[in-house]
């Protein structure tokens, strides 16, 4: 297997970027990610004909028109503006605040009636500082706006969203707040806003990113990506016993012997996926030796190559619902700690294509050689491209950074137009939700909404990380962001700020691996800046 020039670890906007302007430069690289498509959160899945944000609404904007300019060469984007409304006990009131939301509001219809109601309101928040600054997101929004709409628009959506009070949270997080005295629904200021025509997953098409991987050595198109790959970043925790049962490790031998009769019948009952990649491993096609329904710690594996220290497991469909993505998360660190690699392939896949299944295992084998990754990317690429948790490439050794994660509902309803907006906000703590998002809006306008009789609609709730889970956003208050400084320190000792690369050199970017929150555009154009400059 030849050495690449850059192993991106994410398939993110951060990655997937990074890759194409890498190739242009005649750059090898190869993408991984670990989870079973490419994208990152901008990831779509189309249901019903309408392209469905997996996770969460995604609105491109900018003002920079070299980054409009650049995205719109890759695929073109529609004319879509983020209008989202709020829902306060039934009434509407647009967002962001503007004349429409304070004729909803107050009933005024004038600028200067809507300014002289907001200062009333202000007056007493004001006053109560005492010249002093805010000291939270409360003391600041009732400066900003006042009483009505921090009651009704602000304080229990915002509480909902971070899982604290508002006098619990810092005031910079609402300093932006944007209070407009025109009748103007468009919640962005910035020059170009829109939606790529096809969906997300075309943006990434066009930047070089597909699952498909060269079937011969040697064969490449510049950038090979492999999907459903979880690599250890670091040594292996525990010395793995060797038995006559293989590889185990657990406290309670009852659990061992009861795992292991449920591994017994689990071999003579095999998936059509499963006997179908137990015939393509028995014949060594690997060229290592493989393993079925294989006892590791308190999990049962599909199959497992001790040589290789490899995991792959074969999933149908209900491995890909959100609760089951945490548990497999879960057993993976698992696996990944005793330096284990973990492949996921889906059922369909394996039945339909065994030629590219072969060439994932053999780059899976060929990626679980060189882990742990952070100490052996010289040997399996020049230079490291990471975008994932800042604290988790440094083995937690200043503790743990937390995060808020978000969870999504999905459902498919029997009407056209189900709220006629694309997102709308539940900003009481009666419904537990903080949106709503339909899908279809962010591409169907006018008769096309009709022309599709069915609708995808999507309830987005806020909830504090656990380990298993997605993490979404930092908490950036004065304990995380300290403990972000201690490992951006970390990792500044590691980087080349170009993109032009160095041998044993690692980059970090996007939201996880800088520990910051980033809209698309300022991913990309930090990208474009490191090849550009």
């Amino acid at each position: 297997m030849p050495k690449y020039d850059y192993l991106i670890v994410g398939s993110g906007l951060f990655g997937a970027t990074f890759a194409y302007f890498a190739h242009k430069q005649g750059k090898r690289c190869l993408v991984i990610d670990k989870r079973p498509q490419l994208g990152g959160n901008v990831y779509c899945e189309n249901i019903e004909g309408i392209n469905v944000h997996k996770y969460g609404a995604h609105i491109f904007h900018t003002s920079n028109k070299d980054v409009w300019d650049f995205v719109n060469s890759i695929v073109p984007f529609n004319r879509y503006t983020n209008s989202p409304v709020a829902n306060f006990h039934g009434k509407l009131y647009n967002l962001p605040f503007n004349m429409n939301t304070f004729y909803q509001m107050w009933g005024v219809t004038t600028p200067e009636e809507a300014k002289a109601k907001i200062d009333e309101q202000k007056r007493d928040a004001v006053a109560a500082l005492n010249g002093r600054e805010p000291q939270n997101l409360e003391e600041q929004a009732l400066c900003l706006v006042g009483k009505d709409i921090f009651y009704k628009l602000i304080k229990e959506y915002t509480e909902k969203q971070w899982g604290r009070k508002c006098t619990e949270l810092p005031a910079f997080i609402i300093k932006r707040l944007p209070v407009r005295l025109v009748f103007d629904n468009n919640y962005f200021n910035d020059s170009y806003q829109g939606i790529p025509i096809g969906g997300y997953n075309k943006l990434i098409e066009g930047l070089g990113l597909s699952p498909t991987l060269p079937r011969r050595e040697g064969e490449s198109s510049g950038i090979d990506c492999l999907v459903g790959i979880d690599i250890p970043l670091n040594k292996a925790k525990y010395s793995l016993k060797l038995s006559e049962g293989g590889y185990r490790q657990t406290a309670d031998p009852i659990s061992y012997m009861m795992l292991e009769d449920r591994a017994k019948e689990n071999r003579k009952n095999p998936t059509e996926a499963e006997d179908a990649f137990w015939k393509m491993a028995s014949s060594n096609g690997f060229g290592v030796k493989f393993r079925r329904q294989h006892v590791i710690d308190n999990y049962i594996v599909d199959f497992v190559s001790l040589e290789g220290k490899l995991v792959v497991e074969i999933d149908g469909g209900y491995h890909f619902t959100q609760e089951q993505q945490i548990e497999d998360n879960l057993r993976s660190q698992v696996l990944k700690d005793y330096g284990f690699t973990i492949l996921r392939l889906k059922n369909e896949e394996v039945i339909a294509d065994p030629e590219e299944v072969k060439a994932k295992v053999k780059m899976a084998l060929w990626l679980a050689a060189k882990a742990p990754l952070r100490e052996g990317v010289g040997e399996a690429a020049n230079t490291l491209v990471y975008t994932g948790r800042l604290d988790e490439f440094f083995s937690y050794k200043f503790g743990k950074l937390n995060w808020r994660t978000v969870s999504f509902k999905t459902r498919t309803e029997n009407t056209a137009n189900y709220q006629g907006n694309a997102v709308v906000n539940y900003t009481s703590h009666d419904v537990p939700y903080t949106r709503v998002i339909e899908h279809k809006h962010f591409e169907m306008f006018g008769q096309q909404v009709y022309d599709n009789p069915k609708t995808v609609v999507s309830e987005e709730y806020s909830t504090e990380y656990k380990e298993g889970m997605e993490p979404y956003y930092p908490v950036n208050d004065d304990k995380n962001n300290a403990l972000a400084n201690k490992y951006r320190a970390e990792a500044a000792a590691l980087s080349f700020p170009t993109g032009e690369g160095q041998d044993g050199a690692v980059i970090f970017g996007g939201r996880l691996a800088e520990y910051k929150y980033y809209d698309m555009a300022p991913i990309i154009e930090k990208v474009m800046k490191m090849f550009n400059d």
